[in-house]
């Protein structure tokens, strides 16, 4: 499959600028260059005032902060569930117990209310900024932010007001509250100095539909406010003070992107299939309970990923807010409520996946490499009471038998086998108790190692399916983290090792009648799908705003071409060479 590249033509008197794309689209406007904010501590330090006046503003201005995230709340309206869920996030840091015993000891020393802020919130993010993790150093980024954001109402600076509508926004970092002011100013753009595709700025952006480009270093110091800009969020470039070609150019790639959208819903009601008639279950990825409000989740072919981890209140059971029985009931009443919402649809639950970088503050000890340790599995094994609650309530929800069960990050048969053994013992229990449930629910693992993957054979004898997580299994077979910079170039779900690794799997499990589907980052690639029908997938599963787009795709392609263009690609020695070959930029 070639795709077309984007060209653009320079010229002396415009710049081209490169980052990370975190949010696709395009978008014109003016530049709007946001200045972190200055504090100058030999201003604030000392006071004049009492320690209580100062406490008092340091609580009146936290107030004022949540009257705004609830003014924010009040005008998305449970239109975006996912800015909800941040809000939400914002006001529990503010009202953390931690936080404010910090800020009343300094205030009581006799500091200022500004003083005692920075230098609480200093602390803390100096706290998670020490921890490996690029996410956990990115909630430190989150973090300042916030602490930004009192530090402005204190000092009653503002910097939302004056945003021009259709505005290009340039700043280092932008707090989730931010992106939903900036939103409501109709901004046109994001770009961004820091953080990374997982922030609460990246994540906004994407379900706001606003093309952001972030990693761009010293954007604030390179634009100057009022300079044209273009924004391309699906290749990461900024063009600055384009020429009236460059620009025609631009205007004519959004028309072709609206006409885009519009043949992507005249596809809407077909099946997925290629061009010569052979058909792919075309799946989605769920990871918030409210992504069931989705309407293109229902054209899928079903829920192939179920990220639970995201979908239950897992932070509020190890902060002892309900019992583990309680957050087994509430647990089978979100996956239930998902079963029945996608009957006679296959939904895939997946088993909780935590330990390396996720939900790491669930775990009261710091590893040196967690992303080779107490991960997934290994953390379900090690807490059999927490991992059977799970599959009883996955148990409960199966009366539909319409679901599936899987398992992440399984290295050793071992795991398998006394994962059943517990699936087992849940199904005698829930007889016992007078339970109905799918006794026959189809049970299933990742393949996100090297390791698994070259077991296929010997897993195949207790599983009924596969699904390969390109992530991961990148990841170990390059020995490469793809969000460290030093070695990011090494990561690449087509270098020929994973590739190979790929097509082992699903050779092996064919050959004893099992299913393969993919759920990977690579499943969404426009360079992947000839490759991956090729591969032969039964199932490719996909995040939901992808879901037309990978249908196209795959519509567009003669699935003997694909095998065909598999096998060369098979023969190339480098990731650089397949690249090449599949014109990936």
């Amino acid at each position: 499959m070639v795709m077309a590249k984007t060209k653009y033509s320079l010229a002396l008197n415009e710049t081209v600028l490169k980052g990370i794309p975190a949010s696709k689209g395009y978008a014109i406007g003016k530049a709007f260059i946001i200045k972190d904010l200055t504090f100058n501590n030999s201003n604030h330090t000392e006071v004049n005032t009492s320690n209580e006046d100062e406490l008092k503003r340091f609580f009146q201005t936290i107030e004022e902060y949540e009257n705004e995230l609830v003014s924010y709340s009040q005008k998305i309206d449970g239109q975006n569930p996912v800015a909800l869920d941040m809000i939400e996030s914002i006001k529990l840091i503010l009202h953390d117990p931690d936080i404010h015993e910090n800020v009343k000891r300094l205030i009581d020393s006799g500091k200022s209310a500004e003083y005692s802020v920075l230098k609480t919130f200093q602390k803390f993010e100096n706290q998670l900024l020490l921890i490996k993790s690029k996410l956990i150093r990115e909630r430190a980024l989150e973090l300042s932010q916030i602490r930004n954001r009192l530090l402005e109402l204190l000092i009653n600076k503002k910097l939302t007001s004056s945003v021009p509508e259709g505005s290009v926004v340039v700043a280092s970092s932008l707090s989730a509250d931010q992106v939903i002011a900036f939103k409501e100013k109709k901004v046109a753009g994001f770009i961004i100095e820091m953080g990374g595709v997982t922030t609460h700025c990246s994540i906004l952006a994407r379900s706001f539909r606003i093309p952001s480009v972030i990693s761009v270093p010293n954007a604030t110091k390179l634009l100057k406010d009022g300079d044209k800009v273009l924004i391309d969020g699906f290749k990461g470039i900024i063009i600055v003070n384009p020429t009236e070609k460059t620009l025609e150019d631009f205007k004519a790639k959004i028309e072709d992107e609206s006409q885009i959208q519009k043949e992507l819903g005249e596809i809407l009601y077909l099946p997925t299939q290629t061009k010569d008639g052979t058909k792919v279950e075309l799946q989605a990825n769920l990871n918030f309970r409210q992504e069931l409000d989705e309407p293109e989740l229902y054209h899928s072919d079903g829920i192939g990923l179920v990220r639970t981890e995201h979908l239950v209140p897992i932070n509020e059971f190890y902060n002892h807010e309900f019992t583990l029985d309680e957050f087994e009931q509430i647990q089978y009443e979100i996956y239930s409520e998902v079963a029945v919402k996608m009957y006679p649809k296959v939904v895939t639950f997946r088993a909780f996946d935590l330990g390396g970088d996720k939900f790491p503050s669930l775990f009261a000890y710091n590893e040196a490499n967690p992303m080779l340790g107490f991960r997934g599995i290994r953390y379900l094994l090690a807490n059999r009471a927490f991992f059977k609650a799970q599959l009883r309530a996955f148990l409960k929800a199966s009366i539909e038998k319409n679901i599936q069960i899987m398992l992440p990050m399984i290295t050793t048969v071992e795991e398998i086998v006394e994962s059943l053994k517990l699936l087992n013992e849940c199904k005698e229990e829930l007889t016992r108790d007078g339970f109905e449930f799918d006794s026959d629910v189809k049970f299933g693992i990742m393949i996100e190692t090297p390791a698994a993957a070259l077991q296929t054979r010997v897993f195949a004898k207790y599983v009924d399916f596969f699904s390969i997580g390109t992530n991961d299994l990148t990841q170990y077979t390059l020995v490469a983290d793809r969000d460290n910079s030093h070695v990011s170039s090494y990561f690449s779900p087509f270098h020929p090792s994973v590739l190979a690794l790929m097509k082992f799997t699903i050779d092996e499990a064919k050959r004893y009648k099992k299913k393969v589907g993919i759920c990977g980052e690579l499943a969404s690639h426009p360079a992947a799908a000839s490759i991956l029908v090729g591969l032969g997938f039964d199932t490719i599963s996909v995040s939901i705003p992808n879901l037309l787009q990978v249908k196209k795709w795959i519509s567009e392609i003669d699935s003997n071409n694909a095998k065909k263009l598999l096998k060369k690609a098979l023969k190339f020695e480098t990731a650089e060479e397949v690249s090449k070959f599949l014109d990936i930029e």
